[in-house]
């Protein structure tokens, strides 16, 4: 708790990325109560988003103007429910040890028309997003493989074509926590660290992706880390962009992203000393 209370401390809201800094977010709604864990998310429409409780295999659907919850559909039994992306009248749900769901309406609800399994050597997967420009799905797992410290330095996003269910031989994206580290840092930043239990100093970025999203706009990937609320933002060749630190008190664990139809930016976080919250920012062209 002393570490996380420290990092808190640390992430300022006016810290922002390489290029520009995040503006002020145009709303910020609470949500119920009933989304105290909320994780997954993604854009139904211009004024609803449809997301996820954890251990809850349950789809909700929320009036982004209010945070009223506006319909609720139970599709499996309890799970570690982390994913959620809309791929055109559909919706993918992903647990965290790799199952996914397929949500497709029926009369008037949502309901599971089928599942299926990624292996992908990762224990802990919570990320999911469409990818218009490729028409896959993007999976980002949070947790990190062993072995040597360029092993685990690396990240990938993998992905899966949601016609066949064929996930890539290969990621799509690889990238390396410390190259990102060196370029925000010789872009001007001041990156946090923290304090261990022995009095060691070290980094306290750690990009474990809860979320990822591709922005319709730029058409750059923007990956969401809810241990150290960080948004990291590549373009479609994998290189930096901009790393943003999050308003820790706005944004405590920040675990999903998706962009409206518009292009604005929508981030969730669950309740932590306070009520989970819809966050939503107008981004410029020149914040991008």
């Amino acid at each position: 708790m002393r570490l996380l209370i420290a990092l808190a401390l640390l992430l300022s809201p006016q810290t922002g990325g390489l290029r520009h800094p995040l503006p002020e977010p145009a709303s910020i709604v609470e949500l119920p109560s009933e989304l105290l864990e909320v994780s997954g998310l993604t854009d139904l429409d211009q004024h609803t988003v449809a997301c996820l409780q954890d251990e809850d295999a349950t789809l909700y659907v929320v009036d982004i103007r209010d945070g009223r919850i506006l319909e609720r559909h139970p599709f499996g039994p309890p799970g570690d429910m982390e994913g959620l992306t809309r791929v055109k009248d559909g919706l993918f749900a992903l647990r965290s040890d790799g199952l996914i769901y397929h949500l497709r309406i029926k009369g008037a609800h949502y309901t599971a028309v089928d599942s299926f399994r990624m292996e992908l050597g990762h224990r802990n997967i919570e990320g999911l997003g469409y990818d218009e420009h490729t028409g896959l799905v993007l999976v980002a797992p949070k947790d990190v493989l062993k072995g040597e410290p360029q092993i685990r330095d690396q990240r990938s996003v993998f992905a899966f074509d949601p016609a066949t269910r064929k996930v890539l031989p290969e990621p799509v994206l690889t990238y390396s926590v410390q190259e990102v580290m060196r370029q925000a840092e010789a872009g001007g930043m001041k990156l946090p660290t923290r304090t261990t239990r022995n009095g060691r100093i070290v980094d306290a970025i750690k990009l474990r992706m809860a979320s990822i999203a591709v922005d319709p706009v730029s058409d750059h990937y923007f990956l969401l880390s809810a241990v150290d609320q960080t948004l990291l933002v590549l373009d479609r060749q994998g290189a930096f962009v901009a790393l943003h630190l999050l308003d820790a008190d706005l944004l405590p664990k920040p675990e999903g992203i998706t962009f409206l139809p518009n292009g604005d930016m929508l981030i969730a976080t669950e309740g932590k000393n306070g009520p989970p919250r819809l966050v939503r920012y107008a981004l410029t062209k020149e914040g991008r």
